[in-house]
């Protein structure tokens, strides 16, 4: 599979993800297909800064469609102090970048740390996950195993936090298995490095700007949608 159809799955899937979030939001396997798409784009962060022939200008692709995409996914998710995704992929480019240059992991954490305090999407994790297929990626093996290890360490505090707040004391048994099941969905993510196991090298045809563009594009289609309905 080259990286274009992957790609286009992980679009997919994306769409499927949004489109339950913000329209469908009952219908709970929707959000867990869309669990795929995001190990998928942080895997061709890594790909690409590999294989680019110009680092900066592709940080400045991802940094001007971070702020362009920011109104379109403020209007479909209703949270202003949350980031988009393109300002995770930047981060984690960049974290890479610098770890190349100083081999120091201390980049990595300053990086993911950043990305949690100004609140992107996915965050540390996030940033931890690009680290991974970039560090790993000629070990498949051990690429793997690292984000199986990043996903359980995630899933753990995620679940302990919302489990152990206060604004949560004295839920009862149901309430504390639907906190468990809603994030170990992020688990499911794993199941997308079968598809990148998948990557035969190749790009495939070029559709460049049409990755980056689809990601604001779908979000102001469903937000204009659900006001419709």
């Amino acid at each position: 599979m080259n990286g274009a159809q992957l790609k286009l799955i992980a679009i997919i899937v994306m769409l499927i993800d949004h489109t339950g979030a913000l329209l469908f939001p009952k219908v709970y396997i929707l959000r867990v297909i869309g669990r795929l798409a995001f190990p998928i784009f942080a895997y061709f962060i890594s790909e690409g800064y590999i294989k680019t022939s110009d680092v900066e200008k592709y940080k400045k692709r991802l940094f001007v469609f971070a702020l362009i995409s920011q109104i379109p996914f403020y209007l479909a998710f209703k949270n202003i102090v949350y980031l988009n995704i393109f300002f995770t992929l930047f981060l984690g480019l960049y974290a890479i970048k610098v770890y190349d240059e100083n081999g120091s992991i201390g980049t990595i954490w300053l990086m993911g740390i950043l990305a949690q305090v100004i609140n992107t999407d996915y965050g540390l994790y996030g940033v931890f996950t690009i680290y991974f297929f970039y560090k790993y990626h000629e070990d498949f093996k051990t690429m793997a195993k690292k984000q199986v290890f990043l996903n359980i360490i995630f899933v753990s505090v995620i679940f302990l936090i919302t489990v152990l707040s206060p604004f949560n004391r004295g839920k009862d048994a149901a309430w504390i298995l639907k906190a468990f099941v809603g994030t170990g969905m992020q688990a499911i993510s794993l199941l997308s490095l079968f598809l990148i196991k998948s990557y035969n090298g190749q790009r495939g045809r070029s559709m460049k700007y049409l990755f980056y563009a689809f990601y604001p594009v779908h979000l102001m289609i469903l937000w204009m949608i659900k006001n419709i309905v």
